[in-house]
């Protein structure tokens, strides 16, 4: 559960999950149809995440089947 975890979990496990799944940032977005690119990537993020996925939560465990979620 979400409130289980310590702050900044999330934006941790995106970064995480941006470059183990797909290369690095920049590659995330461009998978995603995301239209920010550099210094915009960052601000945008957990929006999109959010957006796309439902929650930061669905998005990581998506990716990081259970058991597997690291702080």
């Amino acid at each position: 559960m979400a409130s289980d975890y310590t702050p900044g979990w999330d934006a941790k496990a995106i970064s995480r999950i941006a470059k183990e799944h797909f290369g690095g940032w920049t590659q995330m977005f461009e998978s995603h149809g995301w239209p920010e690119r550099g210094v915009k990537m960052m601000p945008s993020v957990q929006r999109h995440v959010a957006e796309t996925y439902g929650s930061i939560l669905a998005f990581t465990e998506k990716y990081e089947p259970a058991g597997e979620i690291k702080e």
